[in-house]
């Protein structure tokens, strides 16, 4: 009996990755809120229902970024040509946009309990060890969805992580904050903790939505990604007169990656070619989810009849100012 490797595409690995972390992220979310509201409700405390409000919307977050990543999955297609991916940064669109709407709506409920005065009558001291707990639950989730973030590039996950690890700070400055109230009797604490609560809400919800705004108007890399990129392709040197016109950008775990490679007018287009995809290979087995275009061109050596215009100039340029600024060497 022949048993048969089957070979995993890495997207398919990837995607994989990103809906176990995103699995996990929606139940941490749900079990947790359903306590803090139960006890926020049974002892009278708006900090920890604020917070248990804010919980449960990470699990409704949590399903939306799960439907994205299944939209953000699907092959390119007629209509769809360079694929899906940004399905995946409206879902973290979405997820900022909760979180915005929710630091809104509680800092409005606690300022209005401010101007009425109203408090609980006390706060239980037992409220705090639950807090506590709490707080070291969410540090192991988000040390883990983190990695995850880092490991596929996901900004859906990514958004996920850094709002998780808020709750580490939040629930541990709620357990501060009531206890401090508690031991002084000063019930006053518990709003003025919910107001915490929103301004950190605010927070994250402008963090998230900034990196949803990088990748809805197709910036480019981050430099360190455009250094990588360099290092990548410089070992072929030799190979190559120089690369240019890099452009690139990201949708979701994709990054669609293009330059111009000039190569010598005496290079067969067949080597050419293979050179191409020698390239394009070393990139995408760093980033598995990488669209690569590589442009071939031939120098025009009209251009450099003193053989000095390449003299200290970069192999592979990721500095010009405008992509078009070598296209007079072809």
């Amino acid at each position: 009996m022949h048993q048969t490797n089957v070979e995993i595409d890495p997207r398919d690995a990837n995607t994989a990755t990103r809906k176990k972390a995103v699995y996990i992220a929606i139940a941490a979310s749900v079990s947790v809120a359903v306590v803090q509201l139960i006890i926020g409700w049974l002892w009278h405390l708006e900090s920890l229902i604020a917070e248990g409000i804010h919980t449960f919307l990470d699990g409704i977050d949590s399903v939306i970024v799960l439907i994205t990543i299944f939209l953000a999955a699907k092959p390119a297609d007629r209509e769809h040509q360079f694929g899906h991916g940004k399905f995946e940064a409206l879902g973290a669109g979405i997820e900022g946009l909760f979180v915005l709407g929710a630091g809104i709506g509680i800092a409005y409920r606690a300022v209005n309990r401010l101007i009425e005065g109203a408090a609980p009558e006390t706060i239980r001291i037992e409220t705090c060890a639950i807090l506590v707990v709490m707080a070291i639950f969410y540090y192991g989730v988000s040390i883990y969805l983190k990695r995850i973030a880092e490991e596929t590039g996901s900004p859906a996950v990514f958004a996920e992580a850094m709002h998780l690890r808020t709750h580490i700070y939040i629930n541990g400055g709620l357990a501060l904050g009531l206890l401090a109230g508690a031991l002084g009797d000063w019930p006053l604490a518990d709003t003025l903790l919910a107001l915490g609560v929103a301004v950190c809400l605010l927070g994250i919800a402008w963090q998230v939505l900034r990196e949803v705004w990088s990748q809805m108007m197709d910036l480019s890399l981050p430099r360190k990604e455009l250094d990588a990129i360099a290092e990548m392709v410089e070992p072929f040197g030799e190979r190559f007169i120089e690369v240019h016109g890099l452009r690139t950008r990201k949708a979701g775990v994709e990054r669609h990656i293009e330059m111009h490679l000039v190569v010598s007018p005496d290079t067969k287009v067949a080597s050419a070619h293979e050179l191409s995809h020698e390239i394009e290979e070393v990139i995408v087995d760093k980033w598995p989810a990488a669209h690569v275009t590589v442009h071939m061109e031939p120098l025009n050596q009209q251009h450099d009849e003193s053989g000095t215009l390449f003299d200290g100039e970069p192999k592979v340029r990721t500095d010009d100012d405008s992509p078009l600024e070598r296209e007079f060497l072809h």
